[in-house]
């Protein structure tokens, strides 16, 4: 074969590899999207307006947990069902999500769970008071948050007691419910906290994208 036919031979294989890689890459890029768009979490309502206090006193709202991840629950300190257990999980949780994750524990008892009641009651469960709110309040305010966040609350009535699902609720750092889980499912708990890893992951993201656009 003559010089000019190997060269030439050559650059044909070249281009032909580097078209191999490009649709090689195309596919796995198509692959990585589709995959991420699967595992996409869905929006499946908006944390509605509140004004309740923490276990510090101060005023907690919606706008004061904007901007990153949180985890909610609804119990009640003199709860000797599941509520106990939901706090367990809820602490260990501290040591299973990113640390920039909230949480916020919502008294479905507001009358006998005060800030006092609250405080001594996050410190009973190791509560990282840095990053775990315990929220109290009116009554009603409490318990149309929890029908605005898709979970059953509801006061105890004559010889009812307090009713409560035993979920928690994922919201984002827009306001937004992402998902809801069965707190006493290993599996949901597991998902649970790849569903945090994921909207962290979301609001590093953003904040470098905001950071480069200035």
């Amino acid at each position: 074969m003559k010089k000019g036919q190997k060269i030439l031979t050559g650059a044909l294989w070249a281009l032909t590899v580097v078209a191999m890689m490009s649709v090689i890459g195309a596919g796995l890029v198509k692959r990585q999207r589709a995959r991420e768009h699967a595992e996409a979490l869905e929006v499946f309502g908006e944390v509605p307006p509140f004004a309740l206090v923490d276990q510090d006193g101060g005023r907690v709202t919606e706008q004061t947990l904007r901007g990153q991840p949180w985890v909610a629950d609804f119990v009640f300190t003199r709860c000797a069902g599941p509520c106990p257990l939901m706090t367990g999980r809820m602490a260990e949780l501290q040591n299973q999500i990113p640390t920039g994750v909230r949480l916020v524990t919502i008294s479905v008892d507001p009358e006998f769970d005060t800030p006092a009641v609250l405080k001594a009651y996050a410190k009973e469960h190791g509560a990282d008071e840095a990053r775990w709110k315990f929220l109290t309040g009116e009554k009603d305010a409490v318990f149309k948050l929890a029908k605005g966040m898709l979970v059953t609350a509801l006061p105890a009535q004559g010889d009812q007691p307090i009713i409560h699902t035993e979920k928690f609720i994922l919201v984002d750092g827009a306001g937004q419910i992402r998902n809801v889980y069965e707190s006493n499912q290993p599996d949901e708990l597991a998902k649970l906290v790849k569903d945090t890893q994921r909207l962290s992951k979301e609001v590093r993201t953003a904040s470098i994208g905001a950071a480069g656009a200035r």
